[in-house]
C-alpha cells in the first residue's frame, strides 16, 4: 500500500514540477512501453510473414510506372556520384580506343560479363587490375546476370533482374534514397524499365569475399560447390562454417578501422530507414584508391519509413548483430545494452539515462540529476552549441555531455578523475550511438578538473560545471575560473543549495551557494551572471558570460 502512494505522490510532484506532458511521457516509459517491448517481436514476426507473402504481388505496374514517372529526377545527377574512367581499369590502350569507336556507335558498350564470384569473362582481352576467368571455367550466376560495360566513357555495372519486379524496385529504391546520404555505394547511371536492368557505377576495388580467399579461406561459390564441402552439414552449418572462414583471415585483409567505416555505412543506411538483408563478405568492395568500405547489390533490401521505430530498431538489431557475426565485432543491440545495464546497476548511478525503446538507467522521476535535470532545467536554458565545442568538468558518466552532442555540438570533451564513471560514460555513449544511429565525438580525460590548467587542450564555445567546482579549494576555485575565462565566454555553474545534504565540511555549503558562486565567476574573467533558479529547487543554474 505504501508503494502505491509513494508512486501517485511522485506523479502529482512530477506534473506540478514538469507539467502533464513530461509525467505522461515518464508514465508511458515506466508502465505501457514494457508492455510494447514484449509483444513488439512477436508483431513483427507477423508482420514479415505477410510482407513476405504478398509484397511480389503488390510491386505491379502502377509501382513501376511510379518510378518511371521519377527517371529524370533520379538520373539528373547520374554523373557526379562516384565514377571510374574506361582508362582507369587496365584496359589495353588499343583496347580502350576500340571501346571509344564502338562507343560512338552505341550508346554503351560490354566489356566483359561476371560470373557468380565476381569473376571477369572480357571481350577485350586481359583487363590488369580485375579478376579474370576463362570460358570454361565461367560460373554462371544464379540469381540476375552482370555484365561491365562502358557508358560514355565511364565504367558501369549493367544488371539485368530477368523479369523480377520486386528485385528491381528494391535497389532502384535503396540506391536513390541512400544517394542523398553520402553512402558508399554505387550511383545509377540509367535505369531500363521495359527491360528491368538497372546501370550502376563500377566500383574500383576488390570483393572482400575474394581477398579473403586469396588468403585460403574457402568462401567462393566454384569452391563451395564441391560435393566434399560440409557434404555432412545442413545449409545454416555451411553458411556458419563460411562466416568462420572469412573470420579466420579477416584481420590479414582489413584493419579494425575499415571494420569501423563499414559499420558506419550500415548505420547511415538503417538511419535512412532501411535493412540491407544481404550482409556478407561479397557486398562489401574494398575501394582501389581510398581503401574505404563499399557495399553493393540491394535487391533484397527492404525500406521500413512507416514501420514503428520499437519494431524497425529489431530489424536492425538482427542485422547488427550479422555484422557482428561476419567481422568479430560487440556492436550494441537492444539485448547487448539490457545486458550492460544489469552489470551497471550494480554501481551507483550518480546521473540516471535513458536510451530509447524502455531502455534505462536510474530514477527518470529525479530532476536533481542525469535525465530528470536535464529536461527540468537545462535543455531550455542552456545557450545553443549547434556546431560547437564543448568542455564538461566533472563529467561524471557523460550523460549530459551527450546530451550536449546529440543537440547538435560537434565535439564534447569530459574531465573526470573516477574511472568507474569512465567505464560507464563509455558504455553510455556506445548507448546513445545506437539508439540514434550516429557516432558522437566525445572523448573522456582521466583526470582532476583542476588540472586542465595545465594542460592545452584548446578553446571552447562553452565550459560547464555541474555540482562539482565547490569540492575544491577557495583559492583553487579563483584560479580555475580566471583560467576558464581564458579558453571561453561562457561558463555555465550549477550550483546545490540543499542545507539537509549531509556535508561533511560545513564550508562547503558556502561555497555551493548561489552568492558564492556569483561573485567568484564576476571577479574572475564573467562580468554577466545570469540566475536561473527554479521556485523551491535546490539545484540554480548560473550561465556567467565575458559579453552580453
Amino acid at each position: 500500500m505504501n508503494s502505491i502512494f509513494k508512486k501517485i505522490n511522485t506523479i502529482f510532484v512530477s506534473l506540478a514540477r514538469q507539467g502533464i506532458f513530461r509525467t505522461l511521457h515518464l508514465i508511458y516509459i515506466y508502465s505501457v512501453l514494457p508492455s510494447i517491448i514484449q509483444v513488439a517481436p512477436r508483431v513483427l514476426m507477423l508482420y514479415k510473414k505477410v510482407i513476405l507473402k504478398t509484397e511480389k504481388y503488390l510491386v505491379g505496374d502502377y509501382i513501376v510506372n511510379y518510378w518511371k514517372r521519377k527517371k529524370k529526377t533520379i538520373l539528373k545527377g547520374r554523373f557526379t556520384g562516384y565514377l571510374i574512367k574506361l582508362t582507369n581499369i587496365g584496359l589495353s590502350t588499343e583496347h580502350c580506343e576500340k571501346i571509344r569507336k564502338l562507343q560512338m556507335k552505341s550508346d554503351e558498350v560490354v566489356i566483359a560479363d561476371i560470373d557468380q564470384d565476381g569473376f571477369l569473362l572480357s571481350r577485350f582481352g586481359t583487363i590488369k587490375n580485375l579478376p579474370m576467368v576463362s570460358d570454361r571455367d565461367f560460373l554462371k550466376r544464379g540469381r540476375f546476370a552482370l555484365t561491365l560495360i562502358s557508358k560514355a566513357g565511364y565504367v558501369a555495372v549493367k544488371k539485368d533482374y530477368m523479369g523480377n519486379k520486386l528485385g528491381f524496385i528494391k535497389e532502384l529504391s535503396a540506391l536513390h534514397h541512400l544517394q542523398s546520404t553520402d553512402c558508399n555505394i554505387p550511383s545509377i547511371m540509367d535505369i531500363d524499365f521495359k527491360n528491368l536492368t538497372l546501370t550502376m557505377s563500377y566500383i574500383f576495388g576488390s570483393i572482400l569475399r575474394e581477398e579473403l580467399a586469396q588468403k585460403a579461406a574457402c568462401l567462393r561459390d566454384r569452391d563451395t560447390k564441391n560435393p566434399s564441402f560440409l557434404s555432412d552439414f545442413d545449409k545454416k552449418k555451411q553458411w556458419l562454417s563460411r562466416i568462420q572462414e572469412g573470420n579466420r583471415f579477416l584481420l590479414d585483409v582489413v584493419d579494425s578501422q575499415f571494420i569501423e567505416r563499414l559499420f558506419e555505412e550500415l548505420k547511415k543506411l538503417h538511419k535512412s530507414g532501411f535493412v540491407w538483408n544481404d550482409l556478407k563478405y561479397g557486398n562489401i568492395i574494398i575501394e582501389k584508391n581510398s581503401g574505404h568500405p563499399y557495399m553493393i547489390d540491394f535487391d533484397r533490401t527492404d525500406h521500413y519509413s512507416k514501420l514503428p521505430k520499437t519494431i524497425f530498431r529489431i530489424l536492425c538489431d538482427q542485422e547488427i548483430e550479422m555484422f557482428n557475426l561476419h567481422f568479430s565485432t560487440q556492436k550494441m543491440t537492444f539485448d547487448r545494452i539490457k545486458a550492460e545495464i544489469k552489470k551497471f546497476q550494480k554501481e551507483p548511478i550518480y546521473s540516471p539515462v535513458y536510451f530509447c525503446a524502455g531502455l534505462r538507467m536510474g530514477d527518470l522521476w529525479d530532476i536533481q540529476v542525469g535525465y530528470g535535470r536535464w529536461h527540468y532545467i537545462l535543455k531550455s536554458n542552456l545557450p545553443s552549441l549547434s556546431g560547437k565545442r564543448f568542455l564538461d568538468l566533472g563529467a561524471n558518466n557523460a550523460f549530459y555531455s551527450i546530451q550536449m552532442l546529440r543537440s547538435g555540438a560537434r565535439e564534447a570533451i569530459g574531465i573526470e578523475i573516477n574511472k568507474a564513471c569512465i567505464e560507464q560514460g563509455k558504455f553510455i555513449k556506445k548507448g546513445f550511438e545506437w539508439a540514434d544511429k550516429k557516432t558522437y565525438n566525445f572523448k573522456y580525460i582521466h583526470a582532476n578538473m583542476k588540472d586542465i590548467m595545465e594542460m592545452d587542450i584548446g578553446k571552447f564555445d562553452m565550459v560547464m560545471a555541474l555540482c562539482c567546482i565547490y569540492y575544491l579549494d577557495d583559492e583553487v576555485i579563483a584560479k580555475l575560473v580566471q583560467h576558464i575565462s581564458t579558453i571561453t565566454d561562457v561558463f555555465v555553474v550549477q550550483c546545490n543549495t540543499d542545507m539537509a545534504i549531509g556535508r561533511s565540511d560545513p564550508h562547503t555549503y558556502v561555497k555551493s551557494s548561489v552568492e558564492y558562486n556569483r561573485q567568484i565567476l564576476t571577479k574572475n574573467g564573467f562580468p554577466f551572471c545570469q540566475v536561473i533558479a527554479p521556485y523551491k529547487y535546490s539545484r540554480p543554474l548560473l550561465i556567467a558570460k565575458k559579453k552580453r
